[in-house]
């Protein structure tokens, strides 16, 4: 069973009622395969100081236990739509997610992530403030496994606010998908997540969106922890993916002549080459690995993507 936990600002009673606001302007769309780790995600949106309208589960996984998840959740009054999917990339789950929402604004986290307590409030809070601007937040690690990708990326851990308007040479990675907000037009606006790219998929779409004119803000306070639940192995392999991946998105953008992308290929190899030496030096052993697949998968995927050789590793 989902427990229902209290908060300062009221909670969900069995009855359904609830002395917690309802943000009936936004809806949290979650992609999952149905990993036990769902059910931790899932727990901290309904225990946060407000509620979002509606919750899309986006279901690509065969775990029959997803369904009593969401059970568990309508019958404290709460609207989740658990939508199953055939599909199996984070791109399509996204897709399928987007499409069910319809309120002005849309969150998404990953379900692997645990949203702070305010996450919703805050990260509505800026859309209000400004429905232009894609919103993205702070991702920082959470588990006592080693450090995930995404939770090592200084642009999505920094404390420092920031807007981007265009896109970076030095800093492709401008937004998490796995903590988002942003309103429907201009998701819309943006077309698609690219399914082609089974990884490095909200790096393309970020790209996207500044070479649109749409602006990313990130905001710190908006934030939640990335539970790494992988072991040594799963995590090698989930860096050779995401290197796979970013190198595909690179080469996307070579074969449609944005040649800078050149630039940003050097700077990878360069800062993998980097990672792995001072993963020796300091026997750093995640960092060694992580940059030993930048330096070796990066370039197939750069080939993949130029040739458009479509669906990359899994991750």
């Amino acid at each position: 069973m989902v427990q229902i936990e209290h908060s300062k600002q009221g909670a969900v009673g069995q009855d359904g009622a609830s002395s917690r606001r309802v943000f009936d302007d936004i809806t949290v769309v979650i992609p999952t395969v149905g990993r036990p780790i769902l059910r931790k995600c899932l727990q901290s949106v309904i225990s946060g100081k407000v509620l979002p309208a509606r919750i899309v589960i986006v279901d690509q996984g065969d775990n029959p236990a997803v369904a009593d998840w969401v059970d568990d959740i309508k019958g404290v009054g709460l609207d989740v739509f658990h939508l199953r999917s055939t599909e199996r990339s984070p791109a399509s789950a996204r897709n399928r997610g987007i499409e069910q929402v319809q309120t002005p604004f849309m969150a998404t986290i990953d379900d692997d992530c645990m949203a702070e307590d305010d996450w919703l409030e805050k990260l509505e809070l800026h859309l209000q403030k400004d429905p232009e601007t894609i919103v993205t937040g702070r991702v920082l690690l959470a588990g006592n496994r080693l450090l995930s990708t995404s939770a090592t990326l200084p642009r999505i851990a920094s404390d420092t606010p920031r807007l981007t308007r265009v896109p970076s040479i030095r800093h492709p990675f401008q937004l998490s998908a796995a903590n988002m907000g942003i309103s429907l037009r201009i998701a819309q606006r943006i077309g698609k997540f690219d399914e082609a790219l089974f990884t490095a998929e909200d790096i393309d779409w970020g790209h996207r969106a500044l070479h649109a004119g749409i602006p990313i803000r990130y905001a710190p306070e908006v934030t939640v922890h990335h539970y790494h639940w992988r072991d040594e192995t799963q995590t090698v392999s989930n860096y050779r993916a995401y290197a796979e991946g970013l190198g595909a998105f690179y080469g996307k953008y070579l074969r449609r002549g944005e040649w800078s992308m050149a630039l940003r290929i050097a700077l990878s190899l360069f800062r993998g080459a980097r990672s792995v030496f001072y993963g020796v030096i300091n026997k750093d052993h995640n960092r060694r690995v992580r940059g030993l697949a930048n330096v070796i998968w990066l370039l197939p995927g750069v080939v993949s993507g130029f040739l458009n050789l479509g669906r990359h590793r899994e991750r």
